[in-house]
């Protein structure tokens, strides 16, 4: 089965300690303009990898990975406000879009209504997923997945039969990129009338909100696993900011 059209992101090869701000905005404005495309891929093409550089180049293929140099200013990005640095990074990815799509013949109409979308959204990433009601047909609840380009969060949104918004609760904290929470986003559901959340590893770990508590509660129950294995996954799936190299190694090894 083949992938999905999933990234196109810009990558600088200045070593400058705002590399990380930079490349946090461009997660974002990324994601909302991908998620935008409402699932169009470019034929044979899973991402578009964009190196900043003096021109607008395609280099070609790799794969099905696109490899293009693209024009970037980056003293006019340094010196501006952050809601301009959104429209800078925006209007770099929207026009090597473009400038793809006219070379391979891409339906630009698709990269054309993610440009607009983002704006209207102004450059907020918030996703809710389906609405599903309780057993007792008395409440609903969602997840909503919000993100700013450094980390995920997953919350539970409750309804009342009309559709009214009751609560929020937070479930999950997670890292940035898809891979860390897909699967919490796909296992969700109601485990009473009041409980709705999430749960992983065959059910073995469960967080949860109540419509009767202010918070979430996160349940393991060893099954399959033992305990150690699923603090382990619950760990490498729950969001935290690494000092450095030696702290992220030292993370991964836990």
């Amino acid at each position: 089965m083949g992938y999905g059209f999933y990234d196109i992101t810009l990558y600088r090869q200045s070593e400058n300690s705002n590399n990380k701000d930079f490349a946090i905005r461009n997660n974002l404005i990324s994601d909302l303009y991908i998620d935008f495309l409402n699932g169009y891929k470019p034929p044979g093409t899973t991402r578009i990898s964009v190196n900043i550089g003096n021109e607008d180049y395609i280099r070609g293929y790799f794969g099905s990975i696109l490899n293009v140099e693209a024009i970037f200013n980056e003293k006019e990005y340094w010196l501006s406000q952050p809601e301009n640095q959104n429209k800078i990074i925006l209007n770099t990815i929207h026009r090597i879009a473009i400038f793809c799509a006219e070379k391979y013949g891409w339906d630009r109409a698709f990269f054309d209504n993610a440009y607009n979308k983002v704006i209207e959204c102004g450059f907020i990433y918030k996703k809710e997923l389906k609405r599903k009601p309780s057993k007792d047909r008395k409440h609903q609840a969602s997840l909503l997945l919000e993100k700013n380009g450094d980390s995920a969060t997953i919350s539970v949104n409750f309804y009342n039969p009309k559709g009214e918004f009751l609560k929020s609760v937070k479930l999950l904290k997670s890292f940035h990129h898809t891979m860390h929470y897909k699967k919490a986003l796909t296992n969700n559901r109601w485990f009473n009338n009041l409980d709705f959340g999430i749960h992983l590893r065959d059910q073995e770990i469960i967080i949860k909100a109540s419509l009767e508590k202010p918070g979430s509660e996160t349940i393991l129950k060893p099954v399959r696993n033992t305990l150690e294995e699923l603090e382990g996954y619950l760990r490498s799936i729950t969001y935290r900011e690494f000092t450095d190299r030696l702290d992220f190694v030292n993370w991964a090894n836990q």
